[in-house]
């Protein structure tokens, strides 16, 4: 629960970031009464932020319109007269969108964004951040989500690893932190794409079983696989050269035991 001073600065906060959302959306827009809030939200969800900020940007729906229609000649009966007109409701939609290109403006839905910050937290290059372009000075796009996921995934290896100084560099436990990285970041290259293999389902929080291993698995075992044949190979050719020139394998050739009965042949022969 929070007291009434904090209370009383979580609005401050709230009004605040409303007002860096407002001000990238058109005054037209604003005028016909478009809506912004924000709350602070908490995740207890594995791998989420303690508190988050959700923006939500309320378009106002549009007018409702009313188009008269001819009915159909064939559907006519008994008194209907033929300039009879039936009314049909058409789909509520603005001419063109309050925000440019952005389709939930057109037809009054809400658009919806999150800061992974505390209200408190929250700057105008956080708010532009969580924005798509459509929006005055957005520059969220696919481009910069990648490049942030990325850097979260290396920030994340860094402080469960460990990072080492330029002095620590040529040491020994220098090499072994560079070592520990590297292994941390071959595992989520597999992951990745077994996630992608998937259908982007991600795995349950810790589970193991099945996640990151199958990729070096299965080159182990080509690698195993690949280095028999060429030892097979080897021997083969070796036979080969010591035989004479005689290609083993090749042909159909039968190796039988012998019985009582071969050796009673040998005898007489003998």
């Amino acid at each position: 629960m929070f007291t009434a001073n904090e209370n009383i600065l979580l609005r401050q906060h709230k009004r605040r970031v409303i007002e860096f959302v407002e001000s990238t959306i058109p005054e037209d827009a604003l005028d016909l009464g478009t809506a912004v809030m924000a709350m602070q939200v908490s995740c207890r969800q594995p791998g989420c932020v303690p508190l988050e900020t959700a923006i939500t940007i309320v378009f106002p729906k549009p007018p409702r319109k009313i188009i008269k229609k001819k009915r159909n000649a064939a559907l006519k009966s008994g008194n209907d007269k033929e300039n009879e007109e039936e009314k049909e409701e058409e789909v509520p939609s603005y001419p063109k969108p309050l925000v440019p290109n952005l389709e939930e403006s057109r037809i009054g839905g809400n658009f919806k964004t999150r800061i992974l910050k505390p209200l408190a937290e929250v700057t105008k290059d956080d708010v532009l951040d969580a924005l798509p372009p459509n929006f005055a000075g957005g520059r969220r796009t696919v481009e910069s989500l990648c490049i942030k996921a990325r850097d979260m995934v290396f920030a994340q290896i860094g402080q469960l690893v460990g990072t080492n100084d330029e002095e620590l560099n040529d040491s020994e436990e220098g090499k072994r932190l560079v070592e520990g990285r590297r292994l941390v970041a071959e595992y989520l290259k597999v992951c990745l794409e077994e996630y992608v293999e998937r259908g982007c389902v991600p795995p349950e929080w810790g589970e193991k079983d099945g996640w990151g291993s199958n990729g070096d698995a299965k080159k182990s075992e080509d690698m195993d696989v690949s280095e028999d044949v060429d030892a097979d190979a080897d021997a083969t050719k070796q036979d080969g050269a010591n035989s004479g020139g005689i290609k083993w394998g090749e042909g159909n050739i039968l190796f039988k035991r012998p019985t009582e009965e071969d050796e009673g042949n040998d005898e007489m022969d003998g």
